[in-house]
């Protein structure tokens, strides 16, 4: 029977493991709760059995794994596979993950930060598999990234490379939750949309925003936007244009920086849909050299949910083979 590789995508809440081929097919896959509040044990109980239950599925057992990879949230060393603190896994420490997990699956295991996963997994079967350099923006509650260049993750020399939600557009802007001013995450997450609603909306603006949040501008919603633009709402279709710009300006540079054949935007504000998708193409072009900006494909997720188990497995395969010397 030929090997496989495990990839687990590590979050606050569920812990999701897949079984997948070197050529990045999904055999089988599992969900189950974390059980964060327990601690790291529970929550490495957790990922072991869930990565049993998709082997089970697959019809596969531990010996003919190669090596699995887990996307775990940072802050985190990916050449050591020591997970720091992480906001959402209280009680967490300098946990030697990467070893614990080796000790306790007989095969090797590696960690990763969640966000540079999800990006290798467009790269490897995705949205952006046969492009050699990719660019990918997670875009959620906040904006995160990760970078292939050449076929190989660029993480950096503190694993902090690809963070593109840091990259500033607005000097002394909006304070930050990394402590600077003026970056992307401040704009262009659904937390900054929903700010720049709020501001807008504060300033006398009229829109039926007002109405569905029951006047309570604390209970809006990035959902809410992305409707009252479906019903036409052109104050909310402002909000969309005006975050579409902001994050086309970052993707400008990063294209004239890196070049890349593809940028990747992944998350629940993609639902949007062309509503976001124009104004971020049509700016990041304007914002770009031309030969780079015409180059760039600025396309939209494919492999949803299974981004970062999938992208996990990926980096498995890719260290095996770097450890074997291949």
């Amino acid at each position: 029977m030929s090997k496989v590789v495990i990839g687990v995508d590590l979050g606050g809440t569920n812990a999701r493991a897949a079984v997948v081929t070197p050529e990045g097919k999904l055999l089988s896959r599992d969900s189950r709760a974390t059980n964060a509040a327990d601690g790291p044990e529970a929550v490495m109980a957790a990922m072991e059995a869930s990565i049993d239950a998709a082997l089970q599925e697959a019809g596969m057992t531990r010996a003919d794994v190669l090596s699995g990879a887990i996307g775990a949230p940072g802050p985190l060393n990916w050449q050591t596979g020591v997970v720091y603190t992480p906001p959402n896994l209280p009680g967490w420490n300098n946990v030697p993950l990467a070893d614990l997990m080796t000790k306790r699956m007989g095969f090797p295991v590696f960690v990763e930060n969640d966000a540079n996963v999800a990006c290798y997994g467009e790269y490897w079967s995705g949205a952006a598999r046969g492009a050699e350099t990719v660019c990918l923006l997670t875009l959620g509650t906040g904006v995160g990234g990760g970078l292939v260049v050449f076929g190989k993750l660029v993480r950096g020399i503190d694993g902090t490379a690809a963070e593109t939600g840091h990259v500033c557009v607005v000097r002394d802007g909006r304070q930050c939750n990394c402590g600077a001013k003026g970056c992307i995450e401040a704009y262009a997450s659904v937390t900054g949309m929903v700010r720049t609603a709020v501001e807008g909306i504060e300033a006398g603006k009229k829109t039926i925003l007002t109405e569905m949040c029951g006047g309570d501008l604390s209970k809006l919603t990035g959902k809410m936007i992305s409707d009252a633009v479906e019903q036409g709402d052109d104050f909310a279709k402002w909000v969309m244009t005006e975050t579409g710009i902001y994050l086309g300006t970052a993707i400008g540079s990063l294209i004239n920086l890196l070049n890349p054949e593809k940028v990747v935007l992944y998350g629940g504000m993609t639902a949007a849909g062309d509503a976001l998708l124009n104004p971020i193409r049509e700016t990041a072009l304007k914002q770009s050299f031309e030969v780079p900006g015409k180059r760039a494909q600025i396309v939209l997720a494919e492999l949803g949910g299974d981004a970062g188990v999938i992208g996990a497995a990926g980096c498995a395969y890719q260290r095996w083979q770097d450890s074997q010397g291949k």
